[in-house]
């Protein structure tokens, strides 16, 4: 095995067998490095003293020759520590899970990850705005969106309703009772104002917060196939 040294965050940690954990770390490619870190589960582990969830790290590891065998982690140093109890957070626990079941190994999921991480380290936004921030910006990444400024059947921009299926909103001339479903205007008030950025404005509809996160959640699981266990509860 070749030793490479790369820099990345720590997105997830799993254990496996008796003292040993599989870790996967991000990196500014956009790349996952998934790799075994031995013995990181005993007391007296260096590595463990480094190895928590959302730390920027200098990743030294044995590199496996085959893609079919994890590679070999040898050495953690951190550069910027996380402390454990963000882990303790629905929003830090969301990003990960987000990153860890992405598949757009892209620069974008990295800019995705530090900009949301510097949210929430920072408590830029409460909690729930938090998580639909986390939500939209995973949707956008996924490649969905949603049209929230005119009706994605006519243009009209008189809005009565969403729909996740269209992708966006509607007028009240192309809703149809019989197929679209109706959602109260603050629901779709609160999806305009997050798709648009304007957090100011979402923050008067904080009633509707618990909602939307089940629409988002179910609008991703449909539309790109990943469940976010996090916010299953939703």
């Amino acid at each position: 095995m070749a030793e490479t040294i790369y820099h990345g965050y720590l997105i997830k940690k799993s254990p496996y067998q008796t003292f040993d954990e599989i870790v996967i770390f991000l990196i500014a490619s956009g790349k996952k490095i998934p790799c075994i870190s031995m013995g990181s589960r005993k007391i007296d582990s260096k590595n463990a003293r480094s190895l928590f969830v959302g730390s920027y790290l200098e990743i030294q590891i044995f590199q496996s020759r085959s893609e079919e065998k994890l590679s070999k982690l040898k050495k953690v140093t951190s550069i910027k520590a996380l402390d454990w109890n963000y882990e303790t957070l629905e929003s830090f626990n969301l990003l990960n899970e987000c990153v860890d079941k992405t598949n757009v190994a892209k620069k974008n999921t990295y800019e995705f990850y530090t900009r949301c991480l510097d949210f929430i380290v920072n408590n830029t936004y409460d909690e729930k705005t938090l998580m639909l921030i986390i939500l939209r910006d995973f949707c956008r990444l996924s490649g969905i969106n949603l049209e929230v400024n005119r009706c994605v059947r006519c243009g009209n921009n008189k809005i009565k309703t969403i729909s996740l299926k269209d992708y966006g909103m509607l007028c009240n001339m192309c809703f149809d009772r019989q197929k679209d479903k109706l959602f109260d205007l603050e629901t779709s008030k609160t999806i305009h104002y997050l798709f648009n950025d304007k957090i100011e404005e979402l923050a008067k509809y904080q009633t509707e917060f618990n909602f939307v996160i089940k629409l988002l959640r179910i609008f991703i699981e449909d539309n790109v196939g990943i469940q976010l266990m996090t916010i299953k509860h939703y």
